[in-house]
């Protein structure tokens, strides 16, 4: 499975779970996360389980990696963004990257902790700085997440061809329990744009343009009077913030809208075409370069398994 479909099955995931009235996500940030999620690169570097020395004690003013820490047992402190946290046995904490942290533990009853180090960046920044999130979430189920850990240990320390993809699956199931434990009991004020990501905000009115003219024939100008950006260097800052450039964007959301239309109706291609802008042999083009399959076969493949389900 490559990278896109992965991160692509984390977004539809998180969706699924933030769509409708959700009390503490309002409905511009959950599209702006939903957007940045499903642009996101996920690099893996390394996990481990440990009880911490006596003298565990860090300050980490701008760290470069994101961290997972999962308790196990002991006490001590954590301070994320001013926040000063004492973790429990149970608790999956989440400390991003560029965030200014300090560690601490009680040299009579020291952490034991499973880690893990990330970056979960779009373009060139960490997402986790631009969009603050609740720092821990409490873990309904110990032995899933005890297993995910330990599984995600022993791929770190394989010498097999997929492991690094493998790794990156499991890693997604634990971002994705976290992100989900987190809707739940998470409060309204964890949830909000780092001051920091201004660009995330200005941005998000680029997005939602495309996103009400994916019918019509998008130009680069258009886009950059959104901003008041000369074209060129609005490319130059969308590619930044996005990771990819503004035409390679479009064309994904274009093909996302027509899978949405082959899974659920009956429109016929041409028609679909139509609805994303483009005439229908570069559509159908696109679509089998993105998708791996025609319009035609996704929307049979799609129906295949409908019948399957129903036939069950």
């Amino acid at each position: 499975m490559n990278r896109y479909v992965m991160v692509r099955e984390l977004c539809v995931i998180v969706r699924l779970r933030i769509r409708g009235d959700e009390p503490n996500m309002d409905a511009i940030y959950r599209q702006m996360l939903h957007t940045y999620l499903n642009s996101a690169q996920l690099q893996f570097y390394v996990a481990h389980y440990g009880k911490v020395k006596a003298d565990w004690q860090y300050h980490i003013p701008q760290p470069e990696i994101n961290r997972m820490y999962y308790f196990e047992e002991g006490a001590g402190t954590i301070r994320i963004r001013n926040q000063t946290y004492s973790p429990q046995p149970g608790q999956l904490f989440l400390l991003p990257a560029n965030v200014s942290i300090e560690l601490s533990t009680e040299k009579s009853n020291t952490f034991r902790k499973y880690f893990c180090h990330f970056a979960l960046t779009v373009g060139e920044v960490h997402l986790f700085q631009m969009f603050q999130v609740p720092h821990f979430v409490d873990v309904i189920d110990r032995t899933w997440l005890d297993e995910r850990f330990r599984k995600l240990i022993s791929l770190s320390e394989s010498q097999s061809v997929s492991s690094p993809l493998q790794s990156k699956s499991v890693l997604y199931e634990i971002l994705t329990y976290f992100l989900d434990t987190a809707l739940i009991q998470g409060v309204e004020e964890n949830w909000r744009i780092d001051s920091v990501a201004a660009d995330a905000t200005n941005m998000h009115t680029v997005l939602t343009y495309i996103d009400e003219h994916l019918s019509d024939r998008i130009k680069i100008e258009d886009l950059a009077k959104q901003l008041h950006f000369h074209p060129k260097y609005f490319i130059q800052q969308f590619k930044a913030s996005m990771g990819i450039s503004p035409i390679t964007y479009i064309t994904k959301k274009r093909m996302e809208k027509a899978q949405e239309w082959l899974m659920i109706g009956d429109i016929s291609i041409t028609e679909i075409a139509d609805q994303v802008g483009m005439d229908l042999p570069y559509f159908s083009h696109s679509f089998r370069k993105l998708i791996g399959l025609s319009p035609t076969e996704y929307r049979q493949y799609w129906r295949s398994i409908i019948r399957n389900k129903v036939s069950l």
